[in-house]
């Protein structure tokens, strides 16, 4: 274990002093980088830019109903003799619901 650790250290080390010591050779400076962006970024600035128009009112949506107003408006159909099964499944799909934001169908 310890020999792996020693192994590692190494690499590690190697691996971020070897741009310090031999140089980072292919990477450009901020200036060429400036430079190349400024060349390739000019023949697009210089197009003739035409005004997207936007929709002037935007609906918004309606506000869904929140889950324990569907799960009173689910209990007060149960009724006869299965309510109690109506309303243990109404409880569970209330219990979906709040986990979900979704009334299962």
């Amino acid at each position: 274990m310890r020999n792996a650790m020693i192994c590692v250290s190494m690499m590690l080390a190697v691996f971020l002093g070897w741009p310090l010591a031999f140089g980072s050779g292919g990477t450009p400076t901020l200036e060429q980088s400036r430079a190349e962006a400024s060349a390739i970024l000019a023949p697009v600035a210089a197009a003739e830019v035409k005004p997207v128009q936007v929709a002037a009112a935007v609906v918004a949506p309606a506000k869904p109903e929140s889950c324990y107003k569907r799960y009173q408006r689910e209990i007060r159909q149960c009724s006869g003799g299965s309510s109690a099964a109506c309303r243990l499944g109404a409880a569970d799909h209330w219990d979906m619901c709040e986990a979900t934001g979704f009334w299962p169908e």
